[in-house]
């Protein structure tokens, strides 16, 4: 041994200096570290309680380093940092902010770091939670910013060796490229070797019939094994590390079987070879791991399509804009990671919107197709949003950029879409725990056929118990729930319906109440002036420019139905806005009140008129108006009711409007149950009540009034323009203004569970009616494998048609 070192570091193996000595008892054992870094990190896992990990780790930690890289600090940014992050919610009840991100860490390797990561961290104040993901070695973590800087969790992780940094689609996209590789490798290995040693197989087969020469039997057999070997040894190696890892934490997963199948043939080949008796199954060695690698990449393959959607979808964007220059009175290209916010751009007739930003031409049509499926061009005007991924289909625009290529709204549409479809469901769960419970039942199964069949046959013991543990393996029970979950989410984006987890499809599926709101909803949401009623000496002209003044600083439907009647000459002061029941403000010295009846009333006015409809107009003394506002239906309201009705979905309308429209909307779709005038807590009772009661509720809505319910409700869907708070709280929402996306949100919710249940059913029954014929020595090794891997690739192509269907159903 090198003089200057001295045995090993018991955290990072990395040999100990000799002139370092510090020494710390873990596990009943006093052990040396190489440096002070590496004993930190030990004596904090010591003190935390955690030294668990150094019981399941299967790989030696990670040496840490003392100081804290200093480009991590910069993402406490937040400009930076909000490149990154997948989500923000804000608790109204304690007013803490708290964020979402995905790190990703390469130093992840078993699930004994995934649990001192979690376990760690979960133990900083602020932290509120965080999951690992050792397949993708990636951290989704949930943080509260004002409590923890985002760089102190990173050092925390850096101090335990793993080191962290915020990751994106495109780094995923690489990680699944070599992952795709390394599959096609192993498969292309298994299928090569397979062939082979089939031939050689066939050889020995042939031979016993025809009394082939010994020594040439002999050969055969030993090419076969060298051949077998490194299929089993590289082809096989993903299964039987995965039982390894498993068998370290006791517990069982379905490579156990597998594993113990593949090495029991093995092993019985190699006695058989070298003893030059029995019979060698290197043939079906082979073919079980070929066959089983069949099954696990085209598995991987409909995983790997979430990554490939998000990463496509960027790349559609283009990557640089043509920034426009007044000095040199040209425009100039740059990238888009060089635009700074308040830039001006020019957007050429037929090119992509590359970045969020705000017309500053007078107007212009853009398609949005990419953001929310409607093909026909759009009109916006001076200082509205022009959003990155539309398209100029009109002449040629300027815009000033609002936002930076990594927080644009087509970006963070991206980021939701994949935490939602790498979300696991509960149902998912559930199904993994019946498969390891199912695994422990194969192998006490296999157990007691081979203790028969060496009581009765011992020459047939062996090849029948393989086939029971190969036959039997729960790898499509394993997949029948994952593969239709991923394939269901992703048929609902390419009908661009975003769902921001799968647990809203198993919700979904069991919907039994409907509730809409109206405005915005049901209705487009933009009323405009249907009658004035003047009780005193002014014109329909002055009364509506009051009304204007009064509302120029709201951004509420009922507002911009005033918008047009603005006038120079008629300026508000002292503005106040009454939550659910109107404004108020002065002009020209003189106070008018503007809302519906209660709040005209409570202000000291007499209204004679028996209708509680419509919108009323008070100068404190004389009542100057009744204005009523109409608001047209959507489109396709009417055939999405009639569809509802047709399925059995009891339908609802509760509106905050206090008028007859709500009334008039219910008849003309022909809604029974509805209520006008409601606050949100009433909503709120009305659904919670309908829960009581057995009901299942859906709730439909846009606007800011809305997310309470939401929230309460089952499931909850947001329309397209829904305020900012109502799509944060809704389950899904859609991306385009077609309400028939409705009705096939819960078709194809109601398809992913039956496929669900289709895939559990073909699992359980192709065990039940195998497993038997397998014990009885009817199926060898080989056809199990095939039987087994077949069993597989139904489930994956049960599941594929949900994507296909959907495809179907647009065009």
């Amino acid at each position: 041994m090198d003089a200057k070192v001295r045995g090993e570091c018991f955290h990072c193996g990395l040999p100990i200096p000799a002139n370092y000595h510090q020494t710390l008892e873990v596990l009943n054992k006093e052990r040396e570290f190489c440096c002070a870094g590496c004993y930190s990190v030990a004596e904090t896992i010591v003190n935390n309680g955690l030294t668990d990990y150094y019981q399941f780790r299967t790989e030696q930690a990670i040496r840490p380093d003392q100081e804290l890289p200093p480009e991590l600090i910069a993402f406490d940014e937040e400009d930076i940092q909000a490149e990154y992050l997948v989500g923000e919610n804000n608790n109204s009840a304690t007013n803490d902010k708290s964020s979402s991100i995905i790190l990703l860490s390469e130093s992840i390797r078993c699930s004994a770091c995934a649990w001192l990561i979690e376990r760690t961290l979960r133990k900083l104040t602020g932290v509120t939670g965080a999951q690992v993901n050792v397949a993708a070695q990636t951290i989704n973590l949930q943080w509260q910013p004002e409590t923890i800087e985002l760089s102190k969790i990173l050092k925390r992780l850096h101090q335990l060796g793993y080191a962290a940094l915020p990751y994106k689609p495109e780094q995923a996209l690489a990680i699944n490229i070599k992952q795709q590789k390394s599959w096609l490798r192993r498969l292309g290995m298994a299928g090569l070797g397979m062939m082979q040693v089939m031939m050689y197989a066939v050889g020995l087969y042939l031979g016993a019939w025809d009394d082939v020469n010994q020594q040439h039997g002999h050969f055969l057999r030993w090419v076969s094994f060298f051949i077998a070997t490194p299929v089993l040894f590289y082809a096989g190696f993903p299964f039987y590390f995965s039982a390894i890892q498993s068998l370290r934490q006791f517990r069982l997963n379905m490579d156990v079987p597998i594993t113990l199948a593949l090495f029991l043939a093995y092993s019985a080949s190699i006695w058989a070879v070298i003893t030059q008796s029995g019979e060698v199954y290197f043939d079906s060695v082979t073919m079980f791991v070929f066959f089983l690698l069949i099954g696990r990449y085209l598995e991987f393959r409909a995983r790997q399509q979430v990554s490939e959607k998000v990463y496509k979808g960027q790349n559609t964007l283009p990557v640089y804009a043509e920034k426009i220059d007044y000095e040199q009175s040209q425009g100039k290209m740059i990238s888009l990671k060089k635009l700074q916010q308040s830039d001006e751009i020019l957007i050429r007739p037929g090119a992509t919107v590359p970045i969020d930003g705000e017309l500053i031409t007078e107007q212009a049509e853009v398609n949005e197709a990419m953001l929310n499926g409607e093909f026909l061009p759009r009109q916006k005007h001076q200082g509205q949003m022009v959003m990155a991924g539309s398209v100029n289909t009109h002449q040629a625009i300027r815009i000033k950029v609002t936002s930076n290529a990594s927080n644009s709204y087509w970006t963070k549409l991206l980021s939701m879409q994949e935490a939602a479809l790498l979300e696991k469901p509960k149902i998912g769960l559930l199904a993994d725990t019946v498969a390891r419970y199912f695994v422990l039942f194969i192998l006490l199964l296999a157990t007691v056929v081979a203790w028969y069949w060496l009581r009765h046959e011992p020459q047939e013991a062996l090849w029948i118990t393989l086939s029971v543990l190969v036959v039997s393996c729960p790898c499509a029970l394993g997949l029948a729930t994952p593969i239709a979950m991923t394939c269901g989410a992703l048929a609902h984006n390419q009908r661009n319906v975003l769902i921001k987890g799968q647990h809203f499809l198993q919700n979904t599926s069991h919907i039994t109440d409907v509730i809409f709101d109206k405005t915005g909803t049901l209705t487009e949401g933009t009323f405009t002036v249907d009658k004035v009623e003047l009780f005193a000496d002014r014109s329909k002209e002055q009364v509506l420019a009051i009304i204007a003044a009064l509302e120029v600083q709201s951004e509420h439907p009922i507002a911009l139905a005033f918008y047009e009647y603005q006038s120079k000459d008629v300026v508000a002061n002292d503005i106040e806005h009454h939550s659910f029941a109107g404004v108020s403000g002065k002009i020209g010295g003189q106070q008018y009140w503007f809302g519906n009846r209660q709040f005209i009333e409570s202000r000291g006015a007499t209204i004679e008129l028996p209708s509680d409809s419509g919108l009323w107009l008070y100068d404190g003394q004389h009542l100057i108006a009744h204005i009523v506002l109409t608001d047209k239906i959507r489109q396709q309201a009417k055939s999405m009711v009639e569809q509802l009705k047709d399925k059995g979905y009891r339908l609802h309308i509760l509106s905050g409007d206090p008028s007859e429209q709500t009334e008039k909307v219910a008849k003309q779709l022909g809604i029974e149950l509805w209520s006008h005038a409601m606050l949100p807590e009433q909503k709120l009772s009305y659904v919670k009540s309908l829960q009581t009661n057995g009901a299942r509720v859906l709730m439909v809505g846009d606007g800011l009034n809305d997310a309470p319910v939401m929230s309460a409700a089952d499931s909850s869907i947001a329309m397209a323009k829904a305020s900012d708070l109502t799509r944060t709280t809704a389950d899904a929402y859609l991306l385009s203004e077609k309400l028939l996306d409705i009705p096939f949100v819960l078709r194809k919710s109601r398809q992913t569970q039956s496929v669900i249940k289709q895939n559990i059913s073909w699992a359980l029954a192709y065990n039940t009616v195998m497993i038997p014929f397998a014990a009885m020595g009817y199926i060898p090794p080989y056809l199990a494998a095939i039987g087994m891997s077949l069993s597989s690739i139904v489930v994956v192509l049960n599941s594929l048609k949900l994507k296909r269907e959907s495809k179907q159903a647009m065009s």
